[in-house]
């Protein structure tokens, strides 16, 4: 009992020491042959802790001894940013063993650059920025790119100025550097020549305000100007790729924006601005210059219902969609499954909410051929001609016409009352009463009998509840409808879907919209299979494509319509 006790209590102690001997992670700690001041360390890097370091340190001793760069895998590096930054310096001292062996030198070098490089995109995507310690790893990078060869990289000047002037660093600092004495006068001459070159273009793009949309780019004719701490931009840019038009009075000089039945009315000079005839005071007023009226972007924005950020370190305004009041509501998610086809049939993206995002950009798509061909995109531009030349939907009040007209009844009225007359007749029948008729009902008859044998009171309702939730979309892109308005016209519809006893899957929708389809186009498939059309080649591949394979998940139809409308929210 004695003995059984002592070897408890040693097994109690050796455990409690486990954590201290195995567990912790080692205390970082420049290598021999570098400054303690020039070493990086990566807080909470797991290339710190037990066999991780324990290996880091056995690979310094034998560069130390004079180990050369193994072949295989120096082209690149793996695992975390701090694993590829040791990587790099075991490297760097590896090429110094090469002596006077110059080409394998600066072989070894090119490795050391591709793991700093490694390492620095490692560090951006942990913290989603660039800091010190990225423009550190940047410096590193291009100094071994440097040594390896002087054309390895295109402009040097562009390369390594940004990262200078976010460590306060000259040119002078940059070659001063172990294994910089590689570099030749004449390599060098270049390369101040490059960074003093690129620093006129770069001071001024530095101070330059960029407008992000939607995390897209927006160009704009004329950059943004800063006046009384406020942004200020070129109001017609901003304004259209939200969908509004833009109207000014050459006599007043009132500028007035309308989108979505809304309106905001301002005049260059007054600080009051006048939205649905409401006075909102903004703290700096518009101004025109170069026959351009500058307007203070939050305003712009956040009257329109967008959310304005700004970030100070990259001087970058985002604007974005104000879905706060969606917050807990998936009718977005149902809206675009049942928009997809749609949408994707006229060059839309199914995953984006209303098909684009809406800053203008270029877009690429294969032709018949599987050739690129690319086009300029102006998203809210696009939406209206798709609405007018498809649809026949020139204006907001047209769009909630039809949309209201689609809610009620749309095509499945018109089929319900077809189905009357053939419903209780038998196959044999409608051939012979058919037979004196023209074509289109010889084949409708049969087909309408079809259908409702499959799917009774349902009709061809999916037809019409997915262009409700399509022409949702596009209106929103197209600036006839706001966000809000966008989803509390699809939610009734959603709710219908998935109310439908009859479907309970995006397939069983998907087989009812293109029946839907094309028993209004009074088109005759003849024997072909509903599956074997062209229109469902394209739901088929979308339910394949890695990018929108996602949207078709089943567990929504057990989920149900989580409510945006505030009388149906949970």
């Amino acid at each position: 009992m004695k003995r059984s006790l002592s070897l408890l209590l040693v097994l109690i102690m050796v455990l409690g020491l486990c954590p201290a001997a195995f567990g912790a992670a080692a205390e970082p700690a420049a290598p021999e042959w570098m400054a303690e001041e020039d070493y990086i360390v990566f807080p909470g890097d797991p290339v710190y802790e037990g066999d991780n370091w324990s290996r880091i340190l056995e690979q310094r001793e034998q560069a130390q001894r004079g180990a050369l760069l193994p072949y295989e895998g120096r082209d690149w590096a793996e695992g975390s940013a701090g694993r590829c930054y040791e990587t790099a310096l075991i490297r760097l001292r590896c090429a110094e063993n090469y002596g006077e062996d110059e080409f394998e030198a600066r072989a070894a070098f090119l490795a050391a650059g591709n793991a700093f490089n490694a390492a620095e995109s490692g560090w951006y995507d942990l913290n989603r920025g660039r800091d010190e310690i990225y423009y550190r790893l940047s410096v590193e990078k291009y100094r071994a790119y440097l040594v390896y060869h002087p054309d390895y990289v295109d402009n040097w000047g562009q390369a390594i100025v940004p990262a200078l002037d976010a460590l306060g660093m000259t040119v002078a600092d940059f070659f001063d550097a172990p294994g910089m004495d590689r570099v030749s006068s004449e390599t060098r001459e270049k390369v101040e020549q490059s960074a003093d070159a690129y620093w006129s273009f770069y001071l001024p793009e530095k101070s330059r305000i960029t407008v992000y949309l939607d995390g897209m780019l927006l160009q704009m004719d004329t950059d943004p100007q800063v006046k009384n701490e406020r942004t200020m931009v070129p109001i017609r840019a901003l304004a259209e790729a939200l969908g509004a038009d833009v109207d000014w009075d050459p006599e007043s000089w009132e500028v007035t924006l309308t989108r979505a039945g809304a309106t905001v009315a301002m005049t260059p000079g007054e600080t009051t601005a006048w939205v649905n005839g409401q006075p909102v005071e903004m703290d700096v007023a518009p101004y025109a210059d170069q026959n351009r009226t500058y307007f203070p972007i939050r305003y712009a924005a956040e009257l329109f219902g967008q959310q304005v950020s700004w970030n100070s370190a990259e001087r970058r305004v985002d604007i974005a969609e104000n879905k706060g009041m969606a917050e807990g509501s998936n009718v977005e998610q149902w809206a675009k499954t049942m928009a997809a086809v749609l949408g994707f049939l006229e060059g839309g993206d199914p995953t984006v909410f209303g098909f684009y995002p809406r800053s203008p950009h270029t877009v690429t798509r294969r032709d018949e051929n599987g050739t690129p061909q690319s086009r300029a995109l102006e998203p809210a531009a696009e939406s209206r001609r798709i609405l007018a030349e498809v649809w026949e939907i020139p204006d907001r009040e047209t769009l909630l016409t039809v949309m209201a007209q689609l809610q009620e009844s749309g095509s499945s009225q018109e089929f319900q009352q077809a189905a009357q007359e053939v419903k209780n007749l038998s196959l044999a029948t409608i051939k012979r009463r058919t037979a004196s008729m023209d074509p289109v009902d010889r084949y409708m008859w049969p087909q309408t009998k079809n259908l409702w044998t499959r799917w009774e009171t349902s009709g061809v309702r999916a037809w019409d509840l997915c262009r409700i939730s399509a022409l949702a979309q596009w209106g929103y892109t197209a600036g006839y409808v706001t966000y809000d308005e966008a989803l509390a016209l699809i939610e009734p519809a959603a709710r219908e879907l998935a109310a439908d006893e009859r479907i309970n899957s995006w397939i069983d929708m998907e087989e009812n919209f293109l029946q839907g389809y094309y028993w209004c186009l009074r088109e005759d498939l003849g024997e072909t299979d509903i599956w074997e059309t062209e229109l469902a080649r394209v739901y088929q591949y979308l339910r394949q494509a890695p990018d929108t394979r996602t949207l078709f998940d089943d567990s929504i139809f057990g989920a149900g319509v989580w409510g945006f409308l505030e009388e149906n929210k949970r």
